[in-house]
């Protein structure tokens, strides 16, 4: 069970059968968690119930100095690792950059390391891990897409090991998801409006095509809008896939068969957006229960409500703008969205006014209200992601060559900074691994 308390440490209690406890401190939230054979979960969404109580001054003081007396074998007790990041970049042209890079993060100071090169590859403009970080897959974003597999191997740091590509069986690919449990892997190419799936074996081998759907322009949109999809996004359970078209402004939505990858159009086939809005990326709620959708061209969130037994998005309430209201209507384009771990905020890349967006979501509701809107201090956000400890908020600014890194405050999750900027080409895809 998890109990939240009103303090700013982070104290963890591990309760094994033999008795006995080990205690972890740290700052921000204060949460005390107790591991217990029995857990009592929640019959909506599986997630640990939450419940409110006190501990008095004398008792936190108590269990925060045991700490020190504790080692680090104690079970239950969480050791500090290493966090290194992985960093997608654009290659050719004007860029320097050959390929995926990685660098050590500092959780304390939002510091990076030297960047090196792990792996040299053509515009992998999206890379993405499997859950358990053994095998990292990335797209080439070129007019021949590719998928490539790498091993990932850890030590004293992280290196790729390229196991096999793929044709991504249309041009310039976007995005590549992968299923929770890594068996499958799903390219949307955005170039040609096209959604390819493969099946992954244990080594993080790709198998050839195992489906492949070609979009096709809408009746009734203008001659311009043309199938684009951007986004490849299986649902929490992975038996679903949702698919964020921007041509048509439409998530189209199919079923996954976990055993070969293969997908099938669901019924209802789409959820319908806007005309012109642009759905680009999309992100689940901890809950499993809401979805939140980011549109490109109208720079607005949707709020969705997500039915997992029939695959089916429905629309709640109305959208709300990323922009500060005195901005001009259609000059920026959004990015990605991501939300923090405790669902209770959103965070959203703005590009042209070179900004991060920050909404607060009701936990009874779920509605997204913009609470902030922070200049990242670079150009072109392309992508955003929070660190494993979600101290730090970190954007990769494409054109001006960085990535950004902004302070995150836990309890109000708005942002300040950026604390520094480092150098990189053209960056476009930032993925943490421990």
């Amino acid at each position: 069970m998890t109990r939240d308390l009103n303090c700013g440490a982070t104290v963890l209690l591990s309760m094994p059968r033999a008795g006995g406890f080990a205690v972890a401190a740290g700052f921000g939230a204060c949460t005390v968690r107790f591991d217990k054979d029995e857990r009592r979960e929640c019959a909506d969404n599986g997630q640990m119930e939450n419940v409110s109580t006190m501990l008095t001054r004398r008792t936190l003081v108590r269990m925060m100095a045991a700490t020190a007396v504790l080692p680090a074998t104690v079970e239950g007790f969480a050791a500090v690792k290493k966090t290194r990041l992985l960093i997608g970049t654009g290659t050719g042209g004007k860029s320097k950059s050959k390929g995926i890079y990685v660098a050590d993060f500092d959780a304390t100071t939002g510091s990076l390391g030297e960047m090196t090169l792990a792996a040299e590859l053509e515009s992998p403009t999206w890379i993405a891990v499997d859950r358990h970080q053994q095998h990292l897959f990335a797209i080439s974003e070129v007019k021949k897409g590719m998928v490539t597999s790498f091993a990932v191997n850890k030590g004293s740091g992280v290196t790729l090991t390229k196991v096999n590509e793929q044709s991504a069986e249309g041009s310039g690919p976007a995005h590549v998801g992968v299923n929770r449990d890594g068996k499958s892997v799903y390219v949307a190419n955005y170039g040609s409006g096209s959604l390819t799936s493969y099946a992954v074996d244990k080594a993080g081998t790709i198998s050839p095509s195992i489906s492949h759907f070609q979009y096709k322009p809408v009746d009734g949109l203008p001659e311009h809008a043309h199938p684009h999809a951007h986004e490849a996004t299986p649902s929490p359970d992975g038996k679903f896939l949702l698919v964020n078209d921007l041509g048509s402004d439409r998530i189209m939505i199919y079923r996954i068969d976990q055993k070969t990858g293969k997908l099938t159009e669901n019924t209802p086939a789409f959820w319908q957006g806007r005309q012109k809005s642009g759905p680009r990326h999309l992100t689940f709620h901890p809950n499993g229960k809401w979805v939140y959708n980011v549109n490109e061209l109208d720079s607005t969130v949707d709020h969705l409500a997500w039915d997992k037994h029939t695959g089916t998005l429905t629309t709640i309430g109305s959208f709300v703008s990323t922009l500060e209201p005195d901005f001009p209507k259609n000059t920026a384009f959004c990015s990605e969205i991501l939300t923090s771990k405790d669902g209770r905020f959103c965070y959203v890349g703005n590009r042209r006014n070179e900004t991060v967006a920050m909404l607060s979501i009701d936990h009874k509701t779920g509605a997204v209200k913009l609470e902030q809107v922070i200049e990242h201090g670079g150009k072109t956000a392309r992508h955003v992601t929070l660190d494993p400890t979600e101290k730090f908020l970190l954007v990769a600014c494409q054109d001006s060559a960085q990535v950004s890194v902004m302070a995150r405050d836990a309890v109000t999750g708005k942002l300040s900074g950026p604390v520094k900027l480092f150098p990189i080409d053209s960056p476009q895809c930032l993925v943490f691994v421990s």
